[in-house]
């Protein structure tokens, strides 16, 4: 397992409930679990949709994407802007490719809370995103799979339930529109340079949406 830190570039073999530990560096700073319940997405359009009208702590969601070129984190970016004002880590297991430090910098992501790992294997990543979860230093946890099986998404969406975590996965299997434990499953898929269309196949307490459309130039600053 490879791990960077904070700075994206430095790497090294340190387990990682060895690096989640280190929580001198948030202990006394925690906010409070009401304060994390609702978390706006910066899209109006896209918080219209969404349940209670934002990302809800304690829930999986699913993104189904088009590929790297789909700009599949576009939509999360202001989310992770708020996140990363927490004393807490967010973590990233197996991304496809380096996280770019500019772009995140310029959405106001602060890089210092960032943890990037690189399993070696399904089995591996999966016990990293579960690690982070229950950790609870991890305000939110992102994940790229190349498997993804029922058993293991039940798991994390429990953990992610227990700790009041946000948790979005980018399942590389292609849709299933079978009974995926994940409380949120959405797709995305780019119309223009900075408009993409989203469609929400799960919700919680709510029918699936209809497409509708997201534009990253409306983002709230």
């Amino acid at each position: 397992m490879n791990l960077s830190g904070s700075s994206l570039i430095n790497s090294g073999n340190t387990p990682l409930e060895q690096v989640l530990d280190q929580s001198q560096i948030w202990q006394d700073q925690r906010l409070p679990d009401h304060q994390q319940a609702l978390l706006s997405s910066g899209f109006t359009s896209l918080d219209t949709q969404l349940p209670g009208g934002g990302w809800q702590a304690g829930q999986v969601c699913e993104v189904y994407h088009q590929g790297l070129e789909a700009g599949e984190l576009s939509l999360i970016l202001p989310a992770l802007a708020s996140l990363s004002q927490q004393p807490k880590w967010i973590l990233w297991v197996a991304p496809p490719a380096i996280p770019y430090a500019p772009t995140l910098t310029l959405a106001g992501v602060r890089l210092k809370h960032i943890l990037v790992v690189h399993p070696k294997s399904y089995q591996e990543a999966i016990w990293c995103l579960e690690e982070g979860l229950r950790s609870g230093h991890c305000s939110a946890v992102l994940g790229w799979l190349h498997e993804s099986h029922e058993r293991h998404v039940q798991r994390l969406q429990l953990a992610a339930s227990d700790t009041n975590s946000h948790c979005w996965l980018w399942p590389h299997t292609g849709f299933d529109p079978g009974n995926s434990p994940a409380t949120l499953r959405l797709g995305i898929k780019r119309l223009q340079a900075d408009v993409f269309q989203v469609e929400l196949f799960k919700r919680r307490g709510c029918w699936p949406s209809q497409p509708f459309e997201v534009a990253l130039a409306s983002a709230r600053k």
